[in-house]
């Protein structure tokens, strides 16, 4: 067997936090007595075309014509405008639709989106049910190059903004392109936020222990996240909405053996928002609010029912 040795720069995914987690732990009750609690998270991130010198932007994005995934740069037209089309279309056609299926949701805004795009703050404030805080912008993300009052004040900021204008108070955050460091749960915990959704660690919250005591995961797969598989794998919008029924009958079948599940469902304006692919998020949210098991709620009520 060939062993792979990692560079010695390289930044290996072990979470190293103390956790609140155990396998023998008791099975996770809903208070109805439901077998799968379910949170709708809709994105509204702002793509910046031009990012600041001292920011750290992903080494890959998904977004633009054939599934493009190369480094964000300046000038990227076709990546631009589909993201803004999240924003200016895609993210009120995924409000609506939750608005007819009768089930509430949380939208994460980041602060390039609350301070440059004329009215969407109190527009979406006025819908959700949640206001999440989605970091500086969609291209710009907490890097383990940041030194710890890098990281902090990026977090206050975001946070601040969203907040002021809104006008709203924000407990959740969800990290652009779910990175953060070994600091960022400590830190998050420090700002004042009780949940965050950006390790896909389990089917029920978890709560930390330790220097980030306070704060609660609450999980959203990537499994099930639309720009993960209508975009990163590119599979047909059936074979999503396949996927998605399939996850929820499956979770239920779960809750009988290991207690109730949860499922972070995570859906972003300019993916599910296009006229494509809106009828499967319909399609799956109807689906949610007429099933008998599924108790429909917001990630930060997920984040109170943490036993």
């Amino acid at each position: 067997m060939t062993l792979i040795t990692h560079p010695t720069d390289a930044t290996v995914f072990v979470p190293d936090l103390p956790r609140a987690y155990e396998p023998h732990r008791e099975p996770w009750v809903l208070p109805g007595g439901e077998k799968l609690a379910v949170s709708v998270l809709l994105h509204a991130p702002s793509y910046q075309d031009v990012v600041p010198a001292d920011a750290f932007t992903p080494t890959a994005m998904q977004g633009g014509v054939g599934r493009d995934t190369s480094e964000p740069r300046h000038g990227q037209v076709a990546r631009l405008s589909q993201w803004d089309f999240g924003l200016t279309t895609g993210i009120w056609r995924l409000l609506d639709i939750a608005e007819r299926a009768g089930v509430p949701v949380a939208v994460a805004l980041d602060e390039a989106g609350v301070t440059t795009v004329p009215g969407l703050a109190r527009g979406i404030a006025d819908r959700a049910q949640e206001i999440v805080v989605r970091g500086t912008a969609a291209n710009i993300i907490l890097s383990p190059r940041m030194d710890l009052e890098q990281e902090r004040a990026s977090i206050v900021r975001a946070k601040d903004a969203v907040q002021r204008f809104t006008g709203r108070e924000c407990v959740g955050w969800f990290g652009p392109e779910r990175a953060g460091t070994s600091r960022t749960t400590a830190l998050l915990r420090d700002a004042g936020f009780r949940w965050f959704g950006d390790w896909p660690l389990d089917e029920r919250p978890v709560a930390l222990a330790g220097a980030s005591s306070g704060l609660t995961a609450v999980s959203h797969a990537l499994e099930t996240e639309d720009m993960f598989e209508l975009y990163a794998r590119g599979i047909p919008a059936a074979d999503y909405a396949q996927l998605l029924s399939a996850t929820i009958d499956q979770l239920v079948r779960d809750a009988d053996v290991v207690g109730a599940r949860h499922l972070g469902l995570s859906l972003f304006g300019w993916v599910s928002g296009q006229a494509c692919f809106a009828d499967v998020a319909e399609q799956t949210l109807r689906a949610l609010a007429a099933h008998p098991d599924v108790l429909l709620v917001t990630p930060g009520q997920v984040a109170e029912l943490v036993g």
